[in-house]
């Protein structure tokens, strides 16, 4: 794959350190979807071929980066997110919270790249020239 492409995967880094420092609080549904959006436009000018399927691997290796930044700083994410504590407290696991959110990860990400591979094919079809016949 493109080191383009690659550089798309520190979205989650960005996303994670965003969450343990609370910057993300209640509003982290919508920096998600811009995130995609960007993503899916990004990977729709980079490459023309696979894109369904390195659009899932970034987002399932933005999922994971995130997951382990979350994970690795549990305790400052904690402080700074404590409504998540209640999330948390609804999951009938008998996992550690901490846990929960690493092995999240990966299905989150996979969740991610599917939907950012949808919009980065609606972004070809739309801007895919049509040469008329002559």
């Amino acid at each position: 794959m493109n080191f383009k492409l690659w550089l798309l995967t520190l979205f989650g880094v960005v996303m994670g350190f965003a969450a343990v420092f609370g910057l993300t609080q209640k509003n982290e549904l919508y920096y998600w979807l811009i995130i995609g959006v960007v993503t899916a436009f990004a990977i729709s000018k980079i490459t023309k071929e696979k894109i369904f399927i390195k659009s899932t691997v970034i987002g399932l290796f933005i999922g994971v980066f995130n997951g382990i930044i979350q994970f690795a700083m549990f305790n400052t994410y904690m402080e700074n997110n404590p409504d998540t504590l209640d999330g948390f407290s609804k999951i009938p696991l008998s996992l550690a919270p901490q846990y929960v959110l690493l092995f999240a990860a990966p299905f989150s990400g996979l969740v991610f790249g599917m939907f950012t591979g949808l919009i980065a094919l609606i972004f070809i079809k739309v801007t895919e020239k049509k040469h008329p016949d002559i």
